[in-house]
């Protein structure tokens, strides 16, 4: 009696998902179809609707749920999943499309590695990987590089290996998780929807969706009796393919042919943002003051004065100009300038030019 007790008192405490059953379906001639539901839903109970994850981009786009009494709906679950690109990219390493194992052991340099060979084991740490074509006297191998413990480093030949594994089981984990995400995003499972309420009273519920169907097909038939006019039947072939069954369902078949988009609102979108670039400090710069250079009036000033210059040229000082005089000052040599290809023979002292 204990034990009966519990069981029993173990079941009212689980919180069953309300069945909604199918209630109407609408087929058109354009792959898609109607559905609706409806049930009762209880004091704070959820509904949950099953669908396939090609149906989900149809189901968030045209679910509707109608409540019929005083209770409230208080919202919509879904079982969401990312793109397998995105979670892919947060593993350290890639597997590529026939990729060979040498080639996944160069992504993981600096892993521990333990290769079994018969009775004996050989651990060492990754250094790269390589796929070794074949020769004419040799087929093709794999090897991987490591370093073993002693400091040692050896190539391995990987065909040879009757078992490897990674000691790290942190990276042994992150290899199943990386399976499981291929093998979800390839899997065709059951995606739920679930209709929540927080209500403490009981509510009628009617949800409506649309949802990929297999086009409703006709076949006609001539039947020619023994007495009277021949009899035209009409039969039309419907397809369920879904995972329950239509009982007492009201069933309506359109020839219409509406057009019907796909909009892929069930994978979350990731958005490529543009990036902001900060602005780069630059060191202070000491400020350098150039030379002066004298007027129409002076001369030469600093060191083009000490440099030499022209007989009866004068230099600016701070106490005014200074004559030099012209006895000293090197005489200069006649130079000769090209201007615009054309050879000229200048004098520094009459300013003119004889071309």
């Amino acid at each position: 009696m204990h034990r009966i007790f519990f069981l029993a008192a173990a079941l009212a405490a689980t919180a069953w998902p309300a069945d909604l059953p199918v209630t109407q379906v609408t087929l058109y001639k354009h792959g898609v179809g109607f559905f609706e539901r409806d049930g009762r839903l209880g004091p704070g109970e959820s509904a949950r609707l099953d669908f396939t994850a090609a149906e989900m981009n149809d189901v968030l786009k045209s679910l509707t749920i109608n409540e019929h009494g005083s209770g409230k709906i208080t919202g919509l679950r879904y079982d969401s999943q990312d793109p397998l690109s995105h979670a892919l990219s947060e593993f350290p390493f890639q597997i590529g499309k026939a990729e060979p194992l040498s080639g996944m052991l160069d992504q993981l340099k600096g892993a521990r590695l333990e290769l079994r060979y018969g009775a004996d084991n050989l651990t060492g740490t990754i250094v790269n990987g390589r796929l070794i074509p074949a020769s004419q006297t040799q087929a093709e191998r794999e090897q991987v590089t490591l370093i073993l413990d002693s400091g040692e480093m050896r190539n391995v030949a990987l065909t040879a290996a009757a078992g490897i594994r990674f000691t790290d089981s942190k990276l042994q984990q992150q290899f199943r998780e990386y399976l499981a995400a291929v093998a979800a995003a390839r899997s065709k499972e059951k995606r739920s929807v679930y209709i929540d309420s927080t209500d403490n009273k009981e509510r009628q519920v009617t949800a409506s969706y649309m949802i990929p169907a297999p086009v409703w097909k006709s076949s006609y038939r001539l039947i020619f009796g023994a007495n009277g006019p021949p009899t035209l039947e009409g039969w039309a072939i419907v397809d369920n393919t879904t995972s329950e069954d239509w009982t007492k369902v009201v069933l309506s078949l359109v020839s219409g042919r509406p057009i019907s988009f796909i909009s892929q609102l069930y994978p979350p979108k990731y958005v490529t943002r543009p990036e902001a670039e900060l602005p780069d400090d630059n060191a202070a710069r000491p400020v350098v003051h150039q030379a002066g250079i004298g007027g129409a009036a002076g001369g030469v000033v600093g060191a083009a004065a000490g440099a030499g210059a022209a007989a009866g040229a004068h230099a600016a000082s701070s106490d005014g100009p200074i004559k030099m005089p012209a006895a000293n000052m090197p005489r200069r040599r006649k130079s000769r300038r090209v201007f615009s290809g054309a050879i000229c023979q200048c004098s520094p002292y009459s300013g003119s030019e004889k071309v």
